[in-house]
């Protein structure tokens, strides 16, 4: 049973305000004859099918078609989430259930939650506020390593954190969802960091370094020192590195996302309203299905984030907001600036963008960063100061999907990421905009960053190309 009572709690009836009726004996009986019947309906109706029904419910539609794996220091089950379960004998369930349980049984599953105890606290961590993280996965399994280390690397108490993982439209030849399985295991034993390790120490005697690799020597050297101390030796980080977290959650289900995974595909302008409905529509199904009655807060987390802070959700946490955000750059060669803006789409509106929108279709899904698009509005990356203080806030309209925190109980009161045109924006932009209009705080940290892993571009890896060959030639004329 879950108690909404976001304000007042609901009375009881006042039964004593009634006044009865006088009846003679012919009346009283008719009545008490009608009250018998009426609950021998109610009884065979609603409630003996709701009291003894199986859990086991057949659906027809198609897209509710979906995996759900728990993993463990065990090993990973399985649910059964089959839609055709249509050969289920139903009817011998129910008998079965009804003959095993008692009054006793039925008291011992009756789950009493008051919502204003899970409203997120702005010292959730010491307040013990649970926290969703949640990672939406598509060929990731060359960054999972990543991914997993900067999770272990989180400071907020592991046992306060649910993790939900959803694998979707990868590749036949794609191995994230056995990857994720692998590391979710060694995880919750604590034997993930030596099996990360030993990987680690396999690919450098193999001593391969591919083409998409060579990137790395172009790249400004302190920062990949920072990068290199951040993996080397991850358990100097915090005591609780190793701590088992609360519960993994691996949900496996395809969307229809046929984009390509290149840097070049998914970054087209054409692309992006098709793409971020798509993403809209795989974040609210994540979301319904894993959120719990006793999550306070959500956190959302791209799985190719290279260097983050371990305190990043006390961070975004302790300025009570309902969604907050950090800054989101990327690093680059040196021979493109050394760095840059990653993530666009945490703005401030603008008149020119409110302008821009009534002249475009209701279906129209303005992008920021692209030419397209004059929206002349003040980005979240762009106010950035390295030097600035980390704890300054700016009220935010859009937020981008690198990182959000946002408190549990806005999605219980219907926000969403729209996979539709909201407003003239799709997905995290939109959320972020309905958020305001529904009343909720959305703000954003200009000055606390954390950094995008680098993918280059074609351009960029025809320019390295050029550089290696001219190192080769200087080094042949040398000999």
């Amino acid at each position: 049973m879950v108690l909404d009572s976001y304000g007042s709690k609901p009375q009881l009836p006042i039964f004593n305000r009634l006044t009865p009726r006088k009846l003679n004996s012919r009346g009283l009986v008719k009545r008490i004859a009608l009250l018998i019947v009426s609950l021998v309906v109610i009884y065979t109706l609603f409630i003996r099918n709701f009291f003894f029904s199986s859990s086991i419910v057949s659906h027809s539609a198609a897209d509710d078609n979906y995996e759900f794996y728990q993993a463990t220091k065990d090993g990973i089950t399985k649910q059964d989430t089959s839609a055709n379960q249509n050969d289920i004998d139903l009817a011998a369930i129910n008998d079965q259930n009804i003959q095993q349980r008692s009054d006793d049984t039925f008291a011992e599953k009756v789950e009493y939650y008051d919502l204003n105890d899970y409203r997120g606290s702005a010292d959730g961590k010491n307040q013990g506020d649970v926290v969703l993280f949640l990672m939406p996965l598509r060929n990731a399994e060359n960054v999972l390593p990543m991914a997993f280390y900067n999770l272990m690397n989180l400071t907020y108490d592991h046992s306060l954190i649910d993790i939900a993982f959803l694998v979707s439209d990868c590749s036949p030849d794609d191995r994230t969802l056995e990857t994720v399985f692998e590391y979710s295991i060694a995880l919750q034993n604590g034997t993930l960091v030596d099996k990360l390790q030993q990987e680690e120490q396999e690919k450098r005697t193999q001593n391969v370094r591919g083409s998409s690799d060579l990137y790395q020597l172009y790249m400004d050297k302190s920062y990949m020192d920072g990068v290199k101390k951040a993996y080397s030796h991850p358990e100097t980080h915090h005591k609780n590195y190793r701590q088992p977290f609360r519960s993994v959650s691996i949900f496996k289900k395809d969307f229809g996302q046929i984009i390509g995974q290149g840097f070049s595909d998914r970054h087209a302008v054409k692309v992006q309203g098709i793409r971020r409905k798509l993403m809209g529509r795989a974040r609210n199904w994540l979301t319904s299905s894993a959120l719990k009655p006793y999550h306070s807060w959500v956190y959302w987390r791209d799985v190719d984030i290279e260097t983050c802070p371990g305190d990043v959700i006390e961070e975004l946490m302790q300025h009570d907001y309902d969604v907050m955000v950090p800054n989101v750059w990327r690093p680059l060669p040196t021979f493109l600036g050394n760095e840059q803006p990653y993530d666009l789409n945490s703005w401030i509106e603008s008149d020119p963008a409110l302008e821009l929108a009534k002249g475009l279709d209701e279906d129209d899904v303005i992008v920021e960063g692209y030419a397209e698009y004059p929206t002349w509005r003040a980005h979240l990356a762009y106010i950035r100061d390295p030097n600035g203080n980390a704890k300054e806030v700016v009220d935010l309209d859009g937020v981008g999907g690198v990182s959000i925190l946002a408190r549990a109980q806005i999605f219980r009161q219907g926000v969403h990421f729209p996979a539709f045109t909201f407003l003239n924006h799709a997905e995290t932009e939109a959320f972020g905009k309905m958020a305001k209009k529904m009343g909720f705080k959305v703000g954003g940290l200009p000055h606390y960053t954390i950094w995008h892993i680098y993918e280059p571009s074609e351009d960029d890896l025809k320019k390295i190309a050029k550089l290696e060959r001219k190192k080769r030639r200087k080094g042949r004329t040398k000999e």
